[in-house]
């Protein structure tokens, strides 16, 4: 057992929360232990180069090689993910080792990373700041609840972020999407410009922007994890999955974490004054829930009857198609086969089409986009807002466990009429811009046989009738443990403290109220770096709150 003297801090997952928390608190003066449920990582041998210059990791991966790691190598659901190829398949995990179950006849592609960083390397690395437009949606149109902050809340917290790791992107000025601190601009190429003004004389409202995006990481292991190395106070563990908090059953507080080695199967167990939980939204409303106990039957978080309801991904609608003559134009091979954030070239922030084919919908969409960018095809992605339901919910599977015998997830998730209203405009206006712009879709715009096939093969399980991809296939889970002011219909405080555990501290999307039209990696961060503050003046100043008894709980 690791005696919680050693540490102030627990943190849970080394992703884009987990990475942020030992990186703040360390930086702090507080003494973290890191715990990763995967394997570390090597910056050279993990990151191999394709021997085909300009190859693209996340199109058109041949048949025979995602068969191979469907039927062969246990990732049959991983497989289904457009980033996985034979380059990135270590970074996604076995699935026959890590089960989860859905309904029949309600699919959710759960994509799942375990290494030191987590879902990194796979990160097209676009960041959108949320606005008040997001975090007081239900002000506005009366469906689920605000949150408990408010942009300005947060608007530092993005600044120190996007300072940290490098954002690029240009001044805008648009209502709803608050600008952010660029190290230097985006630029859209000569097909994306004509794209632009195409569209913005074709959609009133509608503005077409360069993209935002981190630069690339060229040391691979990400910067927040080596800005807390750097510090002498982090301690890391991989092969460590946490399966439980432990509870002081005097207090209802967390003393800890109880986790087992990846190779080994031992179990161990680690304790802290704090203890934050950022494995992942649905990775975490897992170990909240199978910490049941006397003090918390329903598990930690849930004496509301919230914890898990509510859950959200993105809504996903996507068209792409060949342009034969964008290489000659402008070609943009780029020179590492991992960096994907140069995939991105425009962005158009959610709107209100004039003649919405489906009929009114609450929230809305944004657009993602590029032409040309390092191969010869184009493609529009349109991604909205889930609405927060309680129907919508992550349990866990009383019949099914992991290869650690561990109880895995049960994801429940589907559209409701209000997505599907909203999927059928999107896909109307992608239609619509593809004209405007004279871009012709086609169904799979590599066009070689076997890309082809494998397609049509996968489609079922990627995509709905509707045209929306089966939900999940975002990667932008959020909810189950959402922030709020009143602990009997919320499951954190305003800043990310479990009410039922006050030393528990949830960052990760599983805070969400709502999820928002944008990518919500760097809100999640962001959320991160606030909550940290607020732990850090309470560690300084020995708040009696935080003075925890170490008697054993369970």
């Amino acid at each position: 057992m690791i005696d919680y003297r050693e540490f102030d801090a627990i943190v849970v997952g080394s992703g884009a929360s987990g990475g942020w928390a030992a990186k703040e608190l360390t930086e702090g003066g507080m003494r973290v232990l890191l715990l990763e449920a995967g394997r570390a990582v090597d910056p050279v041998k993990d990151f191999p180069q394709p021997a085909k210059a300009g190859h693209h990791l996340a199109v058109g991966h041949p048949l025979v090689a995602r068969s191979k790691a469907a039927l062969l190598g246990g990732q049959f659901v991983q497989a289904r993910c457009i980033a996985f190829s034979h380059l990135t398949q270590r970074f996604f995990v076995n699935d026959r080792q890590n089960p989860y179950t859905t309904p029949p006849g309600r699919p959710f592609n759960w994509y799942r990373g375990r290494q030191l960083g987590g879902r990194l390397y796979l990160w097209g690395r676009l960041v959108f700041r949320m606005s008040d437009d997001d975090f007081k949606a239900a002000s506005r149109d009366g469906h689920g609840a605000d949150w408990p902050i408010s942009y300005s809340d947060l608007a530092p917290h993005y600044d120190t972020v996007e300072t940290f790791l490098g954002v690029n992107g240009t001044l805008e000025d648009i209502a709803g999407l608050p600008d952010g601190k660029y190290v230097k601009p985006t630029t859209l190429n000569q097909p994306e410009r004509e794209f632009r003004a195409r569209v913005e004389q074709a959609f009133p409202g509608a503005h077409v922007i360069p993209t935002r995006y981190v630069a690339n990481n060229a040391s691979r292991i990400p910067l927040p994890i080596r800005a807390a190395q750097e510090t002498g106070l982090l301690t890391l563990r991989t092969d460590a999955i946490v399966e439980a908090l432990t509870i002081d059953e005097a207090t209802g507080r967390a003393t800890g974490v109880r986790y087992i080695d990846r190779i080994t199967g031992q179990t161990h167990a680690a304790r802290a004054r704090f203890v934050f939980l950022c494995a992942g939204s649905i990775e975490t409303l897992r170990i909240l829930m199978n910490s049941r106990c006397q003090r918390h039957p329903g598990g930690v978080g849930n004496s509301s009857g919230r914890l898990g309801r509510n859950f959200m991904d993105a809504v996903h609608i996507a068209l792409t198609g060949p342009h034969e003559d964008v290489e000659a134009q402008e070609p943009t091979a780029r020179t590492d086969a991992f960096d994907f954030g140069k995939i991105g070239g425009f962005y158009v922030p959610a709107f209100r089409t004039t003649e919405p084919v489906a009929g009114p919908y609450r929230r809305g969409f944004g657009i993602m986009g590029g032409i040309g960018r390092g191969y010869p095809f184009w493609y529009l992605t349109a991604q909205g807002e889930m609405l927060p339901r309680p129907q919508n919910r992550v349990t866990l599977d009383p019949a099914k466990r992991d290869a650690w015998g561990i109880p895995a997830a049960h994801v429940d998730v589907s559209y409701s009429e209000n997505e599907e209203r909203m999927v059928a405009d999107a896909r109307a206006t992608l239609q619509r811009m593809a004209t405007v712009a004279g871009l012709k879709p086609k169904a799979t715009p590599i066009g070689k046989p076997l890309h082809n096939l494998a397609f049509r093969i996968m489609r079922r399980r990627l995509v709905m009738p509707s045209g929306a991809s089966i939900p999940g296939s975002a990667i932008h889970e959020v909810g189950g443990a959402p922030m709020g002011t009143d602990p009997k219909t919320s499951v954190l405080d305003p800043y990310n403290r479990c009410w039922d555990a006050d030393n528990v501290v949830v960052t990760d999307g599983a805070c969400f109220v709502s999820s928002g039209a944008q990518n919500t990696t760097l809100t999640i961060m962001a959320l991160t770096v606030r909550a940290c503050a607020h732990v850090l003046k309470m560690h300084r100043a020995g708040s009696p709150a935080y003075e925890l008894s170490y008697t054993d709980g369970r």
